[in-house]
């Protein structure tokens, strides 16, 4: 029997069988748009965006930098380069290990201000510390933060003259932005964050906003657990994903100190580097040396430029004393892959802007 099939049947039949493999609208969209942003974040960062006059500083002011843990790379870093700046301007900086929980952060608190300092710079959160900070203030001491609020710029509810950090919104939206864009739209995404620190609730809470955008993307969890239990927690908690949500799986976390343990596991574990894929943020040394290295399942982080916020810290402080208002600068985040991991300081396995930041600072300040 012949069987006679219409031109109109063949073309309403290939449209049906295209219309079964083609891409959403939305999530060709969300898709689109992290790609985007994505070039954005990874691109370079010439443009000198702050402040170009400041006041003249005065020499033998004290300082002291409440380090939030002096075993993180990020929260040391800040104290060798504030005290490099203030050097430069004749400070004396004393640093004060905090030893990562909010208990050890009072007890540094309230050591820095018994040294009756002109500043203090605090990489700590600053709403776990508000009696020691208005008991400061009280005494005529100026308190900046880094990263010891959930957004960057003045915080006079938490007592700061100012808060210095990339903005947290464009640092977990960077994140998640690269997990959709990498998977073309279809992560499964575990999200970490230690919301000890308000800048943590934020960063994570626009990663799980972002991913959820994205039609064909699944927030599988969002674990809230202290940075400084890490060590002991995390090997558990990477074993508890893959064994829940199976492979391929995302992870992005607040920080990158968690993926130091989470490597351990997945490596014993025999998953393979395209299966599970760690996305950090703050650029700590050891999640450059992981993207370089292309096997540790680590694929970029979003780094804050440490030297940089430190010199900023110093600029502001030096505003406090002078009476005037904080400079309003944010520096762009910065997302680290393996394709630009060179660039940026990267090859000094840090965030370095390439606008030239010291010079600036020395040139506002008048010294050499």
């Amino acid at each position: 029997m012949k069987v006679e099939v219409s031109q109109q049947a063949l073309l309403s039949g290939a449209v049906a069988l295209a219309a079964m493999f083609a891409v959403p609208p939305a999530r060709a969209d969300a898709v689109s748009d992290a790609k985007a942003a994505v070039a954005k974040y990874a691109g370079p960062q010439t443009t000198w965006e702050g402040p170009t006059k400041a006041p003249k500083p005065e020499p033998g002011k004290k300082i002291v930098f409440l380090s939030g843990d002096e075993q993180n790379d990020i929260s040391h870093l800040y104290g060798v380069y504030i005290k490099e700046a203030g050097q430069k301007l004749g400070w004396n900086v004393t640093v004060i290990d905090g030893k990562g929980s909010p208990t050890s952060w009072l007890a540094g608190m309230n050591q820095a201000i018994a040294l009756k300092p002109d500043g203090i710079a605090l990489f700590a959160d600053a709403a776990s510390l508000q009696d020691p900070i208005k008991a400061g203030v009280a005494q005529g001491i100026k308190f900046v933060g880094l990263h010891a609020a959930g957004l960057p710029g003045p915080q006079p509810d938490l007592n700061l003259f100012v808060n210095i950090q990339e903005d947290p919104r464009e640092i977990g939206k960077a994140e998640a932005d690269w997990a959709i864009a990498d998977s073309d739209g279809k992560a499964h995404v575990v999200i970490l964050t230690h919301n000890e620190y308000a800048i943590a609730k934020v960063k994570s809470t626009a990663t799980k906003d972002e991913i959820e955008k994205c039609p064909g993307c699944k927030v599988l969890d969002y674990v809230n657990s202290p940075a400084s239990e890490a060590a002991q927690r995390q090997p558990q908690l990477t074993t508890s994903w893959v064994q829940r949500f199976g492979l391929p799986i995302y992870a992005t976390s607040v920080g990158d100190n968690d993926w130091d343990f989470a490597v351990p596991v997945l490596r014993s574990g025999g998953v393979k580097t395209d299966e599970a894929k760690l996305i950090g943020a703050d650029g700590n040394r050891s999640a450059y040396d992981r993207i370089r290295k292309g096997d540790q399942y680590q694929t970029v982080t979003v780094s804050e430029p440490i030297e940089l916020q430190a010199w900023q810290a110093v600029d502001e402080l030096n505003r406090a004393f002078h009476g005037e208002p904080q400079s309003g600068f944010v520096q762009p985040p910065f997302l680290v892959t393996k394709e630009n991991i060179h660039s940026e300081g990267g090859d000094q396995n840090t965030f370095i802007p390439s606008n030239n930041y010291k010079q600036r600072y020395l040139d506002i300040w008048g010294v050499k």
